[in-house]
């Protein structure tokens, strides 16, 4: 029952990756959402605002996603701060998904899979690489980001190369989304072959 991370920057098209995967039979751990559910926790809430204040909040008092991203993107110190109140109890949240899952193969939907060193865990990642142009006009068309907006969040990530990962598989993603699905099949086809 194999374990396999799917990885990539910002609009690299890992998610559309393993959402394929989730269609061809695995399960998926989608770490974007786990972690909007860490960002609900009082807790955590709570030690946000004390970091960035109250204005990191909506009128409902949950966290407000672009003001996040717009606080932390550009800012190294204050990435770091988010990452220090939210990272513990979301890998938390992950390992436990990923422990609990009885799927034939289970794949983890997570872009700080290398930050946060799951790429030595899982039995094999498979990172998706785009250029920046490529997920610039991906992110304008997909959440009306302006030129400026996308680059700023592009430039703002970085991620960790793998490290002493079991199994590494690279896709480019700069042409359509046939060559992208097509790659996909070629790793499915080895994914599904692990013991």
């Amino acid at each position: 029952m194999p374990h396999i991370g799917v990885f990539g920057l910002m609009a690299s098209g890992k998610s559309t990756v393993s959402r394929w995967f989730r269609d061809w039979g695995a399960a998926l751990v989608e770490g974007d959402a786990l972690g909007w559910e860490v960002l609900r926790e009082p807790d955590v809430t709570r030690r946000l605002v004390e970091v960035f204040g109250p204005g990191l909040l909506d009128a409902t008092g949950a966290v407000d996603r672009g003001r996040l991203g717009r606080r932390v993107f550009l800012d190294e110190g204050a990435m770091r701060h988010l990452n220090d109140i939210v990272q513990p109890a979301l890998l938390q949240r992950v390992r436990e998904a990923m422990a609990e899952s009885t799927a034939t193969t289970t794949v983890l939907d997570a872009a700080m899979l290398t930050t946060w060193g799951l790429d030595r865990e899982l039995d094999g990642v498979l990172e998706i690489r785009s250029s920046e142009a490529a997920r610039a006009e991906r992110l304008m068309s997909a959440r009306g980001f302006s030129r400026d907006e996308a680059l700023e969040r592009i430039r703002g990530q970085r991620l960790p190369a793998v490290s002493r990962a079991k199994r590494h598989w690279v896709l480019e993603n700069n042409d359509d989304l046939t060559a992208l699905r097509r790659g996909a099949e070629a790793v499915w086809n080895e994914i599904s072959a692990l013991p």
